[in-house]
């Protein structure tokens, strides 16, 4: 014990003399830590935390499968449904739940709410808890039924003020009265899910529930496909039992819908972790994301360890005398290990500290679709990971010297004297290590300039429309005081015709879903005379617009022209579409002057196309448009409706004014969003964005940790061969050719490093690939680009490192010695 605290003490003596070495280590690994640290707590904040629902691991999405159809899954048609309720025995409970926009009137301004109508086994399957009055239940979704409502703490607090006796109250939502039974907890959240990807994201933006009461007279076994599900397993059911389950189910279900179609139905169902829908489309991001942190951390540590080799190799000398005089190999090595203790209880500390601050920076600039952000922190698991990483790190830099140390022959570095021998075995292990930091940097760096480049062709992409001068106002009318179409229209009109008189309102229209919004409205379209079943029918997004729709944000009519006032008293319903739907549904010829059929075969809409529009990016920019059909808001306008006006002036200023327009017009209509649509465009880009600025962050802080190693490595070469070099000089050698030797040895594991990057980045091509956007993830110009920079960096720290070490007079050199 008294040997170790004499060592303890002679490290931390010997620390106190090499401050700049101490400080080299510690501000490396409070950097590297912290940085790892951070982007841990994010990996698990996001994808290894458990979901905040009790045995949250037995919950499920469910989703149907029309076989043969152009989506792999769909929600689920009601009628279905009831069919799995009624008759799965491996769900405990399931539920439909859907996301709406709805008024909130009588309390205050009006205002925009998010609303989920649900089945009230909601709240069985997700256990959903409330802190006053009581849950939905099964009873709440029967037809006649009073309509109850349960509130969120945020519309209590900031809608109600809290009202202690809320249960009870009347609250007026899209014009009908309900009445309030419940309020949720502060901050829950629910799956919201997109209707055809099935993905699924949390929000704790649902100001209320409300029961769920489809109509299902109205509602065929086919078609309407609107309804996300949730279930729980029963506790010994597991996923392919219940798969088999539900595959039966649906056979059944299909034979009652083909009675219904007089066609062939095939049906399957798609069953998913609940996790697995939240977190799916972020974990290959993520767990790349991992690995390239994985990849600093590799760099750094494998710089230390050379730094630390580099420092004990100039101490062999010291270690001998040491073992001269009685001290034992084990006690040298322990020496060698404690020196790394302190180091890495500092550097773990204010890792710590800057873990904190990076996550701070990160959830403050993550975009919005990444899931569960708001469960990212520093926690005992965290904190756990950084103490595990920080004697990780510590050991394995240790490891490398105390195994020179432990093999060095004690006589032959007393022989050596002062004169620098040099150290063979230390060199090949300096130069494997700095061989892996640059075959690190390159699979880094090459990824990084995937990233970078993707984003910028992203960028080139031309959209199909112009967002300059644009800006969106999403509205809501009242359903009790506009029923109707016709009515609907006609507010529509009046508000148009309010707009059209601000200063600078160069044009105004309407849409159902601004460009970029996702795939909604699907629905059939077919040629007259296309007697293929609905199954094998192509399908369309519709959107429903004004006539200076097209105008207003710039997009090209490429044939025919556009939706025009004079088409209200038309005998057809006029529709533009897409290049791609023109080409789909009419192959070869011209399209305008055609009529198709939008819909049940049974129950068919008419349109004629009177022109055609550029394709563009309608859904998302990094996705080719589905196809898309234009037709006028006062054929439908139900639900929620976004009015964009191209302003001549600033647009975020006129904001404003186009508000005050609308509520002149009706001032209980709500108002959510208004923003440029410019805006708009830059959130589609946020997640890319955000990504490659991540990866360029690393990527930079890989090379300069590399170009430090090679620099370290070669100035150290040089300085241990300083005798020799001398006397090369000495008996006649040039300065260049020694600088030639020199540079030509240290520049060989920076070769290796390069070749092992280039096999490495082209590996792990396939898991980057899904990522990218029209950029191979093989490319061989830019891992030549990439080989090419860290290949030139790497050999100009080499010949700066030689330059400096070779400036010296032989003769008084050799004089010294």
């Amino acid at each position: 014990m008294s040997n170790l605290l004499f060592d303890l003490r002679d490290v931390v003596r010997g620390l106190r003399r090499d401050r700049l070495y101490v400080a080299t280590v510690i501000g490396m690994l409070a950097l590297t830590l912290g940085v790892s640290t951070a982007v841990f707590s994010i990996v698990d904040g996001v994808l290894l935390k458990p979901l905040a629902y009790r045995e949250s691991q037995r919950l499920v999405s469910m989703r149907e499968v029309e076989i043969s159809a152009r989506y792999s899954s769909l929600p689920a048609n009601a009628h279905h449904f009831e069919e799995w309720r009624n008759h799965a025995t491996s769900f405990a409970s399931m539920a439909e739940l859907e996301f709406r926009m709805t008024n909130l009137t009588g309390a205050g301004e009006p205002v925009q709410l998010s609303i989920v109508r649900a089945t009230g086994t909601l709240f069985d399957v997700l256990a959903i808890p409330v802190i006053r009055g009581r849950a939905l239940t099964r009873d709440d979704e029967q037809p006649g039924r009073p309509a109850v409502a349960v509130i969120s703490e945020r519309l209590w607090h900031e809608r109600l003020g809290g009202d202690p006796n809320v249960v009870g109250r009347s609250l007026t939502l899209g014009g009908s009265p309900y009445t309030i039974v419940g309020v949720l907890p502060r901050g829950f959240e629910l799956p919201a899910f997109d209707a055809l990807s099935g993905a699924a994201s949390l929000t704790a933006r649902a100001d209320a529930i409300v029961p769920l009461r489809p109509n299902f007279l109205r509602i065929g076994w086919m078609g309407e496909f609107n309804y996300p599900v949730v279930a729980r397993l029963r506790p010994e059911v597991t996923l392919d039992q219940a798969r088999a389950e539900l595959d039966v189910l649906q056979q059944a279900v299909a034979r009652t819908a083909q009675r219904e179609t007089h066609e062939a139905v095939a049906l399957g169902g798609a069953i998913t972790p609940l996790d697995e829908s939240i977190v799916g489309r972020a974990r290959l991001g993520l767990l790349l994301l991992l690995g390239a942190i994985g990849a600093v951390v590799l760099i750094a540590c494998s710089n230390l360890a050379n730094l630390s080799l580099t420092r004990t190799i100039g101490r062999l000398r010291d270690a001998a005398i040491r073992t001269a005089l009685g001290a034992s190999r084990e006690r040298l090595v322990r020496r060698v290990v404690l020196e790394q203790l302190p180091l890495a209880a500092t550097g773990g500390t204010l890792g710590l500290l800057v873990a904190w601050e990076a996550i701070d920076l990160f959830v403050r600039t993550a975009p919005v679709n990444l899931p569960r952000v708001s469960d990212v922190a520093i926690d005992a698991r965290v904190i756990a990971f950084a103490g595990a990483v920080a004697m990780v790190a510590s050991f394995a830099v240790a490891l490398v010297p105390a195994w020179r140390i432990a093999g060095r022959d004690v006589q032959a570095a007393l022989r050596a004297g002062g004169h620098g021998a040099t150290d063979r075995g230390g060199q090949r292990v300096r130069g494997a290590l700095l061989g892996l930091q640059v075959a690190l940097s390159v699979m880094l760096l090459v990824v990084t300039a995937l990233l970078v480049t993707s984003f910028v062709r992203l960028l080139r992409i031309d959209p199909g429309f112009s967002p300059d001068g644009v800006v969106a106002v999403d509205i809501a009318p009242l359903a009790s005081r506009y029923p109707d179409t016709p009515e609907r229209a006609a507010l529509y009109d009046r508000i148009l015709a309010r707009v059209h008189r601000l200063p600078g309102v160069t044009s105004a229209a309407w849409t159902s879903l601004l460009p970029l919004g996702g795939e909604t409205w699907v629905d059939l379209i077919s040629r007259e005379g296309d007697t293929r079943p609905g199954s094998r029918k192509p399908r369309a997004n519709y959107r429903f617009i004004a006539p200076d729709y097209f105008r207003t944000l710039s997009m090209p009519i490429l044939r025919g022209r556009s939706i025009a006032e004079n088409d209200r008293r038309g005998a057809t319903i006029p529709a533009v579409i897409s290049q791609r739907a023109a080409s789909t549904i009419w192959p070869g010829e011209d399209a305008v002057g055609r009529r198709f059929l939008r819909g049940d075969p049974d129950q068919p809409k008419k349109f004629e196309v009177v022109g055609i529009v550029a394709d563009g990016r309608a859904t998302a920019l990094d996705t080719r448009s589905p196809l898309m059909v234009y037709v006028p808001y006062w054929f439908n306008n139900e639900g929620k409706s976004v009015l964009v006006a191209h302003i001549a002036s600033d647009p975020a200023a006129a904001i404003g004014e186009v508000r005050r327009a609308v509520r002149e017009v009706d001032p209980e209509i709500a108002i959510a969003d208004a923003v440029p649509l410019a805006q708009m465009v830059d959130k589609a880009l946020a997640g890319r964005r955000y990504q490659m600025w991540l990866f360029v962050a690393f990527g930079t802080v890989a090379l300069i940790i590399a170009t430090t190693g090679v620099y370290a490595t070669t100035a150290y070469g040089v300085s241990r061969r300083r005798r020799e070099m001398n006397i090369r000089m000495a008996l006649g050698a040039r300065a260049s050719q020694v600088f030639g030797l020199v540079v030509r040895q240290s520049a060989a594991p920076l070769g290796a490093g390069l070749a092992g990057g280039c096999a490495g980045a082209a590996a792990i091509g396939t898991l980057v690939a899904s990522l990218l956007f029209e950029v191979r993830a093989r490319d061989p110009l830019i891992i030549a680009g990439v080989v090419m920079l860290v290949g030139a960096v790497g050999l100009a720290a080499c010949a700066t490192a030689a330059k400096q070490g070779l400036r010296i007079n032989p003769a008084a050199a050799l004089r010294d010695e």
